[in-house]
């Protein structure tokens, strides 16, 4: 099997001013896939491949994986907003929803096409920008976005975009990066005081593009996100907070890991809906 992604895009070529631009120019050439990002061969190419990536996400977020058990997307219209890899619109998929995925780059769209078409899946993908999104008002039933709206330049523009796309009385999940999380204080504490970063005029937030993903990344809190859901025309209905199968510090009883992760976990995630007419 010949792998589809080793053609290098042209838009991951280009030196690009515009700041959208850039933030695209990043994810062509580092897309997720759940390997190292140091690893020179990311991209799943074997049935092994696709098999480890899926088995990976499900294995390493348990709350993501309990959700997912628990919905029912039957005839449901899904968008998943910011496709990546594929995994979540296969799944989505296999919940029975009619998913369209939308991605900012070609490679994300190659990769979506690749997954979902490995996984059976009939799943419309489109490349496009969560900032201005290229579908009619109120044509999903849910919007679903894991890890992707805290990269965008735009965060705000993105929300209102989601709303507009979400029919009235229509749902959504999304995580993004919690800030008052242990990650946060601790891998921030570490770089401005271990790497020296503070005597370079560095704090917390600014100090995080040298080590989070992304050519952007926001952290935020309840607080701040309840407030860009409401600020988008969306109303928060639940969160939740957690974080991935590893210890969130070495060491600790499994008890308070789990109590640990459930507050300060590094996602952060709300469930919404935009109000019916």
């Amino acid at each position: 099997m010949t792998n589809p992604f080793v053609e290098t895009t042209e838009t991951a070529l280009s030196a690009t001013a515009d700041k959208q631009g850039r933030n695209r120019t990043w994810w062509e050439t580092k897309p997720m896939t759940y390997a190292d990002w140091a690893a020179e061969d990311r991209l799943p190419e074997t049935a092994e491949d696709f098999l480890t990536m899926e088995a990976y996400v499900l294995r390493t977020g348990p709350w993501l994986r309990e959700w997912f058990e628990r919905q029912n997307f039957a005839g449901i219209e899904c968008l998943d907003l910011g496709s990546g890899s594929g995994i979540f619109s296969s799944l989505l998929a296999r919940q029975g929803a009619r998913v369209t995925a939308l991605d900012l780059t070609e490679m994300g769209v190659r990769l979506t096409r690749a997954t979902t078409g490995f996984f059976g899946c009939d799943v419309k993908v489109v490349r496009g920008d969560a900032e201005r999104q290229p579908f009619a008002d109120a044509s999903f039933d849910f919007v679903y976005s894991w890890g992707v709206l805290h990269h965008t330049h735009d965060m705000a523009g993105a929300l209102a975009e989601a709303a507009r796309v979400l029919k009235p009385g229509g749902r959504g999940m999304m995580m993004v990066y919690h800030r008052t999380s242990v990650v946060y204080y601790l891998h921030g504490l570490y770089w401005l005081i271990a790497k020296g970063k503070l005597f370079q005029g560095h704090g917390l937030e600014s100090v995080q593009g040298f080590y989070t993903d992304g050519f952007y990344h926001r952290y935020l809190t309840r607080q701040s996100l309840g407030a860009m859901l409401d600020a988008a025309g969306l109303s928060p209905r639940t969160f939740a907070v957690t974080q991935y199968e590893k210890k969130i510090l070495p060491l600790l009883p499994a008890a308070l890991d789990r109590w640990l992760k459930a507050r300060f976990g590094m996602c952060l995630i709300a469930e919404f809906e935009r109000p019916a007419a």
